[in-house]
């Protein structure tokens, strides 16, 4: 009976543990948006900031290169289906790449007319009418035949026994014949051509037919939303970039307002770009031959982003805390200072 409890006991035991193990493999509470994920118990401080790039400034001029914008090979690769595009930086709904295109066309190329435009009556076919639903009336000056001036002021007589002279072409010219029973030539009407029927206006139509995009060069604006993460285990501190969003400027809208255009997960981001790390490249300007990959651009924090919001119970912007640019811009730089020495005190625990 010893031998059989003992044995009875080992296997209750490992059943146990491994179903212990499997639930903890379950419930793994990792990042799912991250590159490289931190497990939740190993997160001693988080938090979650949100920077502006520029792409036009001279920091982050190299994933901006000529033909190598970082917005070309993104919005190309979402056109292709190599990765997903979303509708905000939470990652939850997706873009078709039909409704993409129309978020990147340039606006009055693809709308046409409004409805306003067109019960006004634009893009309709002429009227032939007078606007007030009666028929145009004809010209009075068309219907009779201009009568035949002298030059003095005295419409001139049709003389009936005087007939101008007929020259056949072959010789002096013949007088008519006024003998009653000569025949009379009938000359043939000439048959008015059919009146055309009014043109449609295809405004609309060669306006649809030429739909274009805005350039990569022209989408100059990228939002990073990464975690401030300190890993307790490693003793280190971790950007660990979310997601990248491209954004309209203000100056290529019409309404003055900047336009987020779409949304893409970094972790597919940057299996994208170490899948070809010759052509997804960072420029190096002081030295080609060590062009780098756009994703160790990344890593290494070669680019400049302020920040213009962290996460805190409003869910608003510096912009929308402080009264005014310019205070919003000083409060986001000493935020920033802040956090370098709220790293510089971690290392003390």
């Amino acid at each position: 009976m010893n031998g059989k409890t003992i044995a009875w006991s080992l296997l209750s035991l490992s059943l146990g543990t491994s179903a212990a193990f499997a639930q903890e493999k379950v419930d793994s509470t990792a990042n799912q948006f991250s590159a490289r994920p931190i497990e939740n118990g190993d997160v001693m401080m988080k938090k979650t900031l949100w920077r502006r790039v520029d792409l036009k400034e001279k920091q982050n001029i190299s994933m901006f290169s000529k033909n190598n914008e970082i917005t070309r090979y993104l919005l190309d690769a979402a056109k292709a289906g190599l990765i997903d595009a979303y509708t905000n930086d939470s990652c939850t709904t997706k873009i078709t790449p039909e409704e993409l295109h129309k978020r990147i066309l340039i606006p009055n190329q693809t709308a046409g007319l409004s409805a306003e435009e067109l019960a006004a009556g634009f893009g309709e076919p002429a009227k032939t009418d007078d606007s007030w639903g009666a028929a145009p009336k004809a010209d009075a000056t068309k219907q009779a035949p201009a009568a035949t001036d002298d030059g003095w002021g005295n419409t001139a007589k049709k003389d009936a026994q005087k007939e101008e002279a007929v020259d056949d072409g072959w010789g002096p010219p013949k007088k008519k014949s006024t003998k009653k029973n000569a025949k009379k030539t009938e000359v043939a009407k000439e048959e008015l051509p059919a009146p055309e029927a009014p043109k449609v206006d295809t405004f609309q139509t060669q306006v649809a037919a030429t739909e274009e995009e805005y350039f990569p060069d022209q989408l100059t604006i990228l939002e990073i939303k990464e975690d401030w993460t300190f890993d307790k285990k490693r003793s280190r501190l971790y950007n660990d970039i979310q997601s990248l969003s491209i954004v309209l400027p203000s100056e290529q809208t019409s309404t003055g307002l900047e336009l987020p255009v779409a949304s893409f997960r970094y972790k597919d981001v940057e299996r994208l770009f170490r899948s070809d790390p010759k052509k997804y490249i960072w420029y190096n300007t002081h030295n080609t031959a060590q062009n780098k990959n756009l994703a160790d651009a990344f890593d290494l924090r070669l680019f400049y982003g302020r920040i213009t919001k962290f996460s805190n119970a409003n869910d608003k912007a510096f912009l929308d805390i402080y009264n005014g640019e310019k205070e919003a811009l000083i409060k986001s730089l000493n935020y920033e200072q802040e956090l370098m020495e709220l790293e510089h005190g971690l290392w003390e625990y």
